[in-house]
């Protein structure tokens, strides 16, 4: 597979995708969901247009949420070595040149387009980031015109014959850097090019303006777009900590990702509305918000306790059991496990971009865990001379990291419930402060909501 018959369907490559399929949807994410994949058109001549906010993570965002072999295009410099060009063909990755690439560089774009046409016409389709670069803001910024670009060029290529339709789509993450979080791929109603077709014979650059405008408005629909920057990280806060009173107020399901979306959008438009209608409202909130993260810092909880009942003595008791009972099931899978993960997590912390520390926690992980379990699995076969309990082991390391992690978060919830239990038991003057700061936020943006 090259740049000559990028837009074929390639074995090598969906062996390779199944298996970081299964790394990034179970492994690393705790759910990866594309919403509305679905009703994606088949057939069709299809450009995805998605946010940019959590570099190579969202291109496998695009890439595990769907069945198909998309095509992407990036910038030109990162295909200046042999080796690494021809393994970003194989891939399904394209080159696009730009000014500041030289003139001369720029009529290679000539090529580029003519693979775009085989893409589109092919069954499969292009994704372009059209934000030009990434930034960890829950925000769609600003659109390049180059996807549009891309699209009218490709449809005029074929004399204007064929519709080209752009997939908003938006990426939301539950956290950036960290895994076992949840990754929604919000996928919206396709932009159709077909109408602009004559405003573009008339005036290209009027075209693009137009329908980049439509294009930039179809994708704040599919994201958490925050656009007030004076009270951006404060209405940030929020809409995390309030999740379950948002969904409330709009009776919606914050466990229903589709809800869960919907529930941030009509929160962010309603309190933007507010401050901006009566904006001496923000100080006292902003004041209220500081004094209930400190609180939870101080008191090392999470904010989901408060709503949680405080535990029964019977409660504490059968859950201290089973976790005593299987902590040395902990503990296999820990110290199985313990080197590839402090690895990993000490070599992505390393990363200067700290956009880029879930990517590279993302490859390192696929990659020292499972050479490590084989390492691991080397010497132990040593001592076992035995086929059967070799495997038996070799699969013994993957299952007991999965639940080694599920017990230490399990864990973590249960030594909060049990703290938040003892502080109400013991009428500790903070925990009360907390739960009052906490109706009161609570009140306060479900009176600006209403």
């Amino acid at each position: 597979m090259g740049k000559e018959n990028i837009e074929k369907w390639s074995a090598g490559y969906e062996w390779l995708r199944r298996y970081v399929r299964i790394w990034h949807n179970v492994v690393y994410y705790k759910k990866a969901i594309g919403l509305n994949a679905d009703k994606i058109p088949v057939h069709e001549q299809i450009i995805f247009a998605p946010n940019h906010q959590n570099a190579l993570m969202d291109a496998l965002a695009i890439i595990f949420t769907q069945k198909t072999q998309p095509v992407f295009l990036a910038r030109s410099d990162i295909f200046k070595k042999k080796a690494i060009a021809s393994f970003l063909y194989f891939i399904k990755i394209l080159p696009v040149y730009r000014i500041r690439d030289g003139y001369a560089a720029l009529k290679k774009n000539e090529e580029i387009f003519r693979k775009n046409i085989d893409v589109l016409e092919g069954d499969t389709s292009l994704v372009i980031l059209p934000e030009g670069n990434h930034a960890p803001y829950r925000r769609l910024r600003r659109l390049k015109k180059g996807i549009m670009r891309a699209a009218f060029q490709a449809a005029g290529k074929q004399g204007f014959e064929k519709d080209v339709l752009i997939i908003p789509t938006g990426l939301e993450y539950s956290d950036y850097a960290k895994c076992k979080q949840e990754l929604i791929v919000n996928y919206g109603d396709p932009v159709s090019l077909k109408k602009y077709f004559p405003l573009y014979r008339e005036n290209a650059n009027k075209a693009l303006v137009v329908a980049t405008q439509e294009l930039s408005e179809a994708m704040k629909k599919q994201i958490i777009h925050i656009s007030d920057d004076e009270h951006y990280d404060l209405i940030n806060d929020l809409r995390t900590l309030f999740l379950p009173e948002i969904a409330g107020v709009f009776r919606l399901d914050p466990a229903r990702p589709a809800d869960k979306i919907r529930a941030q959008q009509l929160f962010i438009a309603r309190i933007e509305k507010h401050l901006q209608k009566t904006p001496k409202d923000a100080q006292p909130l902003q004041k209220d918000k500081e004094a209930y993260s400190n609180l939870l810092d101080e008191l090392n909880l999470r904010n989901r306790v408060l709503r949680k009942k405080p535990m029964t003595f019977f409660g504490m008791l059968w859950r201290a059991l089973a976790f005593s009972v299987t902590l040395p099931l902990f503990l296999y899978g820990f110290l199985a496990n313990i080197i590839p993960d402090r690895l990993t997590v000490y070599l992505a912390d390393k990363v200067e971009d700290k956009v880029f520390v879930s990517s590279f926690k993302f490859v390192l992980s696929m990659l020292l865990f499972p050479l490590f379990h084989v390492l691991l699995t080397l010497v132990a076969a040593f001592f076992l001379r035995d086929l059967i309990h070799t495997l038996l082991f070799l699969a013994s390391l993957p299952l007991s990291g999965a639940l080694a992690l599920r017990y230490f978060i399990l864990f973590k919830k249960f030594r909060g419930r049990l703290k938040y239990s003892f502080l109400l038991r013991r009428i500790d003057f903070r925990i009360l402060k907390l739960i009052n700061l906490h109706k009161k936020l609570a009140a306060t943006l479900q009176e600006w909501m209403a």
